[in-house]
């Protein structure tokens, strides 16, 4: 007998359409009474889960959930056919050539060097004004510009990419225009590409174009799928994630304090909860390719899934009154990178980005504050799926 969609939903409300202003509190009533909810995703009926360890165990559990069954089928024609898009020997052998950079160790000796001179440029930029709205000015600008000097990229184009980067993932409601970008994308790359192989250089462009295991290396169309995913992936979520950081220690001034006072160990705790308390990507879509019941769950075949790091986040199960914003917690990891083999490749280097922008923020500007008439909070970006400060006006003492 076959798995059906249920005949009435738990919430008609879909969760990839709409952000309301009382998420958390939804998805806290979801976790408490039913952690495996129906609702809807894109239109369409959606299993959301939001217990944290529900969240966890499905993303753990591939063979059940592949990534690809999503991916594979709503991503390629503008992020390429990239690592979301795999499974099985093919992800492994994808993910073995591209992930030696963004190792821990990798990270901790190689990257550092790249960030305090672009968090210092960019504050350069504001300094003697003694106010500027944080997301337009700084969040925004960090993460790409980091990408583009990794890569040896023109840095004069960094406008262009950021407005790429952030198209690109739009490709659920402006789907014309992600595919643009993409393009453009595209035209901007090949041509150093190119030149990368035949006269490698020292960044990380040229490392994908020459590195080898087993005697295999990436073909140009290989190398254009992880950037097109790493850029928009990894530029869009990172400056979500620094705006909410900010976001988060300037509208608890004892939090920041706290910072301010042991900035070489307190920085990196409040980077890592700041990705729990409101982690960029609040909602992860995936697709159930068969008929399950899993964990008792009947799920049937081509449902939508919808697993909520926001919700597994803030789960009182895994976390001592998670919905607070503490820097001295020593939390179990959280669920905002993900789990299993695709778990989120760049989250050394997210972490070590937001660590020195905010420490290089707060040594530049120790008067730091948000501005009085701040209209800053927490919102859904360009899909509800992301989340982040749409503002961070603050003032400080040029």
């Amino acid at each position: 007998m076959s798995i059906d969609f249920p005949h009435e939903l738990d919430e008609d409300f879909d969760y990839f359409a709409s952000d309301p202003p009382d998420l958390i509190e939804r998805l806290h009533r979801h976790r408490e009474t039913r952690p495996a909810a129906w609702v809807r995703g894109w239109g369409e009926p959606a299993l959301l889960f939001t217990s944290f360890e529900l969240v966890d165990a499905a993303f753990r559990d591939e063979e059940t959930f592949p990534s690809a069954a999503f991916y594979g089928t709503t991503v390629t024609d503008v992020l390429g056919r990239n690592i979301q898009c795999m499974e099985g020997d093919e992800h492994r052998r994808n993910r073995a050539l591209v992930s030696p950079y963004f190792r821990a160790k990798n990270v901790a000796e190689v990257v550092p060097p790249l960030l305090e001179p672009v968090a210092h440029e960019l504050i350069d930029r504001f300094a003697s004004a003694g106010e500027t709205d944080l997301v337009a000015s700084f969040t925004k600008l960090y993460p790409i510009k980091i990408i583009l000097r990794m890569l040896g990229l023109p840095l004069e184009s960094e406008d262009d990419v950021a407005r790429w980067a952030m198209g690109m993932m739009d490709i659920q409601h402006n789907f014309e225009f992600a595919q643009r970008c993409s393009k453009d994308f595209r035209a901007f790359v090949t041509p150093v590409l190119e030149r990368r192989r035949v006269a490698p250089e020292d960044d990380l462009l040229s490392q994908l174009a020459t590195v080898e295991i087993e005697g295999e290396r990436l073909s140009n169309d290989e190398i254009m799928n992880f950037l097109l995913l790493l850029f928009p992936a990894g530029a869009d979520t990172t400056f979500l994630g620094l705006g909410t950081l900010l976001f988060a220690l300037l509208t608890h001034p004892d939090q920041l304090e706290l910072v301010r006072g042991s900035l070489d160990e307190e920085c990196r705790w409040a980077a890592e909860e700041a990705l729990r308390w409101v982690p960029p990507v609040s909602m992860l879509p995936r697709r159930n390719p068969k008929e399950v019941v899993w964990r008792d769950i009947p799920i049937p075949a081509g449902a939508n899934l919808i697993f909520s790091t926001l919700a597994g986040n803030r789960d009182p199960a895994a976390y001592e009154d998670p919905d607070r914003f503490d820097v001295q917690r020593r939390p179990r990891a959280s669920l905002t990178f993900g789990r299993g083999p695709h778990f989120c490749l760049g989250a050394h280097l997210a972490r070590a980005e937001m660590e020195v922008a905010l420490r290089v923020l707060i040594e530049r500007l120790p008067s730091l504050r948000l501005a009085e008439d701040a209209d800053a909070r927490i919102e859904a970006g360009i899909v509800p799926v992301f989340r982040g400060p749409n503002r961070l006006p603050v003032r400080f003492d040029a």
